[in-house]
């Protein structure tokens, strides 16, 4: 989770807008099933390729069709649909890791209260008459 925020952040600093072709797709298995689509994008001189899954917020994608991708200027194979805010949008990290953290908070204190609810009391020694 930590290395795709990463990525995302170097994306949002250094993204580049590309057109890239369409060279292959593979039908989704049923309707409204994610598509996978190759694609090929030049940059910076270079040709790279792709490939992404479209979910069914994208039209199905056919041979030869040119999309956008935003490339990172730093690292050219790393590539995202223009628009698509990865990792589940700019707040997607701190909602997980804060209700992760609020989780285990809970699950501490549900263990706790259950160890003290059921814990057997301590009872205390028997006097022994000493010697003497």
């Amino acid at each position: 989770m930590a290395y795709e925020w990463q990525q995302a952040e170097l994306l949002d600093n250094t993204g580049i807008r590309v057109t890239a072709v369409v060279h292959h797709v593979v039908p989704a298995a049923g309707h409204g099933q994610p598509v996978r689509a190759d694609m090929v994008y030049a940059l910076a001189g270079h040709r790279h390729s792709t490939r992404k899954v479209l979910n069914g917020g994208y039209p199905l994608p056919r041979k030869g069709d040119r999309v956008c991708l935003e490339a990172s200027g730093e690292q050219p194979r790393l590539v995202r649909l223009c628009g698509d805010r990865y990792p589940d949008g700019d707040d997607g990290f701190p909602t997980l890791a804060l209700t992760g953290v609020a989780a285990t908070i809970g699950l501490i204190y549900v263990i706790a209260r259950w160890v003290a609810k059921n814990r057997e009391p301590v009872q205390p020694r028997a006097k022994t008459a000493s010697p003497g």
